[in-house]
């Protein structure tokens, strides 16, 4: 059975400003981000993994770094990259609610139609795709465990690839450096065994 263990990386200025941060917004984490990732670093073994992969992004990167301690050698996978939100990448989100409500669920989250008015934005089924083909390559790993450091969307669509949710917004957004974990099976079946959690793994 594979564990899969997906972090979200820790807060950017970008997230602290309430802005759309997708693939384009490439930011570091801030001081209150690396106190997240540090204080969960605190209540993982990082020898008790097997493996780290991370999306390329600077700021899963970071995430990874400090909560790897130098230990393994972290894998990095484009297919972890957070969806790409095209011409509002960047943007406040405030701003773009107030102009294009439709596009928006009652949480604020983005819907699957703000493709309408973001000029190249990634289609969520696509999101969706290259995290299925992900975690269909993890589930070939046997009996390992597994950490995997992504973003917020990303993270979500873990969630409804293993739980085949019919609508996105059904599913919160973890917090930063929030812990979700998912088992493989030997016969190839998803569980997901717990969502968001801070601070803990167990």
């Amino acid at each position: 059975m594979v564990e899969l263990y997906i972090v979200r990386h820790g807060e950017t200025d970008t997230n602290y400003e309430g802005r759309i941060n997708g693939m384009s917004t490439d930011k570091p984490l801030n001081a209150k981000g690396i106190q997240q990732v540090e204080e969960l670093e605190k209540h993982i073994d990082i020898n008790k993994f097997d493996e780290v992969y991370s999306s390329p992004m600077k700021r899963a990167m970071q995430t990874a770094e400090i909560l790897n301690q130098g230990i393994h050698e972290i894998k990095q996978d484009k297919r972890l990259y957070e969806a790409d939100y095209g011409s509002w990448d960047g943007l406040k989100e405030a701003d773009l609610h107030d102009k294009y409500p439709d596009a928006f669920d009652e949480n604020r989250y983005l819907l699957p139609a703000y493709t309408k008015y973001a000029k190249d934005g990634e289609e969520y089924a696509d999101v969706y795709k290259r995290v299925e083909a992900f975690m269909d390559d993890m589930a070939k790993k046997g009996n390992k465990k597994i950490m995997v450091v992504c973003h917020g969307f990303v993270s979500r669509s873990f969630l409804k690839v293993v739980t085949g949710a019919q609508n996105i917004s059904n599913i919160i957004q973890p917090d930063n450096a929030g812990v979700s974990k998912y088992t493989i099976s030997n016969s190839g079946i998803k569980y997901l065994n717990y969502y968001g959690r801070v601070n803990s793994l167990d």
